[in-house]
């Protein structure tokens, strides 16, 4: 949820390794409203989503009122956050769904030339022009395409592959009619170029990366990580991960590896990927019950990947080796928590709202600094652009300079 996504190493300028006592420099924030939607920016504007109430019919009940919601898809200016446009739909959460962990959409943006392609928690996929925030085309994935929902929404993020948008939508057991568990549509006008695929619903996001010399479309499904041809949305390879709610996005390594993470009882998984006689298989290599990512991002730097564990009980930051699920370390204090990697350091920031910088190595975790900047829940991977860092919890939206500035001395 938040932010798909395995590209979470990013280039940056050098960045500041401590702030001040008084916490990092804040260049300015805004309110802004429920929701998980990460910070995305093309340059000029910074887009992102947010949940806010709708208005019921007059004669909607009293207990009914509450579902009646909108999504707004906004693009603050990053220089001081104000809004350069938004776009608002009605988004109404159905009496089967739960909204303890907020109405606001769990989906990142997708920037695409002119166009940005949203997807809030009712499922309805938005294509818009970035430019100006008028609607392009839309489609209500429930509605047009029996999109089935997990209890809390739709949580997987729009990916591109060549002219096409893909989405897992799942297939609900009492639904008659199979082979849409995933959907591709056209960039242009939303139409559907093919659907595939029988498996139920996921929050994970899709993506595509090759091994090999062949591309795989990655979809963490309700029971298993699926290969599948990005073409079509047939069948390549599977391998079984079932227990949970699969959340978090995988990793692939360009070594065939793949790592997959659930909570809720059940563990991490390393997976090779082998081509054998022209077909693939996959091989487990292991399976740590002790790591186990909720709805968070892992990071992968070398034979290790570094992530935060934990789902009803405390939690813990900690680097476990790609090959054998062995821990390297473990690191408590730091409550569930997403994270990005630039200039050599970890910016992790905790669902408490607590930032923090680190160095790691896979023996051992420094902390250089930390501050508490946003209140719980901020389960939002931070984006980082030109040495600011934006972040957001359920209530406002924040710019914060991480830019280690250079002085010139005078010859």
């Amino acid at each position: 949820m938040g932010r798909p996504e395995p590209r979470l190493k990013v280039d940056a300028p050098d960045l500041i390794d401590k702030w001040p006592a008084d916490g990092p420099k804040v260049l300015w924030e805004r309110d802004l409203g429920d929701g998980y939607s990460t910070i995305v920016s093309d340059g000029k504007r910074l887009y992102t989503q947010y949940n806010v109430a709708g208005e019921a019919p007059a004669d909607a009940k009293e207990e009914e009122k509450a579902n009646y919601r909108d999504d707004v898809v906004v693009a603050p200016d990053p220089a001081d956050g104000r809004t350069l446009w938004e776009h608002r739909y009605s988004a109404n959460f159905t009496p089967d769904m739960l909204h303890d962990f907020g109405f606001g959409p769990r989906s990142t943006p997708l920037i695409i030339g002119d166009r940005i392609f949203t997807v809030g928690a009712t499922a309805v996929l938005k294509c818009l022009d970035k430019n100006t925030g008028k609607p392009i085309w839309s489609c209500d994935m429930r509605k047009e395409h029996k999109a089935a929902l997990l209890q809390r929404g739709y949580g997987a993020s729009p990916f591109a592959y060549k002219d096409t948008i893909i989405l897992p939508i799942g297939v609900a057991q009492t639904d008659e009619e199979k082979g849409h568990a995933v959907i591709a549509f056209n960039q242009s006008d939303g139409k559907v170029v093919w659907k595939n695929q029988d498996f139920g619903p996921t929050y994970a996001s899709p993506f595509v990366c090759t091994q090999d010399g062949e591309e795989h479309l990655i979809v963490f499904g309700d029971k298993a990580i699926h290969g599948l041809d990005p073409t079509t949305g047939a069948s390549k390879w599977s391998h079984e991960h079932s227990g949970g709610a699969n959340i978090s996005t995988p990793l692939a390594g360009d070594d065939g590896i793949f790592f997959v993470s659930s909570a809720y009882g059940l563990g991490s998984r390393g997976i090779k990927l082998i081509k054998k006689e022209g077909k693939w298989q996959t091989e487990e290599l292991f399976f740590n019950k002790k790591f186990k990512i909720q709805h968070a991002n892992a990071i992968r730097i070398g034979d290790y990947v570094y992530g935060s564990s934990g789902d009803f009980g405390p939690a813990f930051f900690a680097a476990v080796n790609i090959k054998t699920g062995k821990f390297g370390w473990k690191k408590r204090g730091i409550t569930k928590a997403n994270s990005i990697h630039a200039d050599g350091k970890f910016i992790i920031l905790d669902e408490d709202g607590r930032l923090y910088i680190a160095t790691a190595t896979p023996e051992k975790i420094d902390i250089h600094c930390k501050a508490q900047i946003l209140e719980k829940v901020a389960w939002t991977v931070p984006t980082l652009v030109d040495g600011t860092l934006y972040v957001r919890d359920m209530k406002k939206i924040m710019a914060i300079d991480l830019a280690e500035k250079k002085t010139t001395k005078a010859s």
